[in-house]
């Protein structure tokens, strides 16, 4: 063995338990304290139903735990803001002369068009502006966005 490479051996080191346990045993350190031993650790107290929480593990846990189911509940609301009935007739991306129409109809909102397009076809496009193309268009904007389409709706795309 090379000599002054290695640290101090202390054959008779202290260890110091947060539960008051004491006890001896070789090491390079004088005095160790420790925050669980065999006297007070649940696996040998028989204490199975205490969590023993080192460094804060449990919490972190409970944190992303936590964080999961919020960002579930906030992805939910997007779904359903996704699909909304209120949702404006502009953000369907329409062409401007098909969104003019709809409006000089007093239709703004997404629901308002389903409602007419449960009515039939022919109730939108007797709207003055409003073609057959602009009707195809706002289908396929309706289904691309998840909307489900009335029965009636459903006869021409």
């Amino acid at each position: 063995m090379k000599t002054g490479i290695h640290p101090k051996y202390y054959p008779n080191a202290k260890v110091i338990c947060a539960c008051g346990n004491t006890w001896t045993t070789g090491s390079t350190q004088e005095v160790i304290h420790t925050e669980i031993c065999s006297k007070c650790h649940p696996f040998f107290t028989g204490d199975m139903q205490r969590i023993v929480d080192i460094e804060g593990q449990v919490d972190r846990f409970y944190k992303k735990l936590q964080a999961r189911q919020q960002y579930l509940e906030e992805k939910k609301a997007r779904e359903a803001a996704r699909v909304s009935p209120k949702r404006p007739i502009a953000e369907l991306e329409l062409s401007s002369r098909a969104v003019d129409a709809l409006a000089k109809a007093g239709i703004t909102e997404v629901g308002q068009a389903l409602e007419r397009l449960a009515e039939g076809e022919d109730a939108l496009l007797a709207i003055e502006g409003f073609g057959r193309k602009s009707l195809i268009d706002l289908k396929k904007r309706l289904r691309a966005l998840g909307y489900k389409l009335p029965e009636a709706g459903e006869a021409a795309a």
